[in-house]
């Protein structure tokens, strides 16, 4: 159970640069990469993924998303406490964006930065985050880098999610969503 109390390392990158898109998840424990994976992954799973979902049919109708309501109403509580213990489990280690933006017109670019550029500063003195947004007044254009860096410590999520599924509700709305 001590393992519960050594925190879980997720890692995120992407980089846009033109048409192209690439990234890589990764998730570590001790150091060690449990799950790594690239962005985006092999079209070959893509299609395996399609033919799974066209096989897969559409199983909600109104009746049963109103009962998945229901019983999510009825488990809120119970739901709550274990969103609370995501919330205070989880640390942002890093946080950065390097992103050159531009817009129809140099007015837009302008307006849409500075609005950008509002929210970010004030967040930098509260938390650990570094946004760079570069304005490209030329032509319109969307690249840059995304980097994340994330601890989660599982120890009251496990006490939190054994708690909420204790409860009737709860394992009620989670048959009904799993059929």
């Amino acid at each position: 159970m001590s393992f519960l109390l050594i925190p879980l390392k997720l890692s995120l990158y992407l980089n846009k640069q033109g048409n192209e898109t690439e990234g890589k998840f990764t998730l570590r424990f001790l150091g060690i990469p449990l799950f790594s994976r690239k962005i985006p992954e092999d079209k070959t799973d893509e299609k395996e993924k399609k033919e799974e979902k066209a096989e897969k049919k559409d199983k909600f109708s109104l009746e049963r998303i109103l009962k998945i309501l229901k019983l999510f109403k009825e488990s809120l509580p119970y739901i709550y406490g274990l969103m609370t213990s995501i919330y205070n489990a989880v640390t942002i280690e890093k946080f950065s964006v390097n992103m050159n933006l531009g817009m129809e017109s140099p007015a837009d670019t302008a307006l849409f930065t500075g609005y950008i550029w509002s929210f970010t500063y004030p967040l930098n003195a509260l938390t650990r985050i570094d946004v760079n947004i570069n304005p490209d007044f030329q032509r319109r254009v969307l690249d840059g880098n995304f980097q994340m860096d994330v601890n989660i410590r599982l120890i009251g999520i496990v006490v939190e999610a054994i708690k909420a599924y204790t409860k009737k509700p709860v394992r009620e709305l989670i048959k009904e969503v799993r059929q």
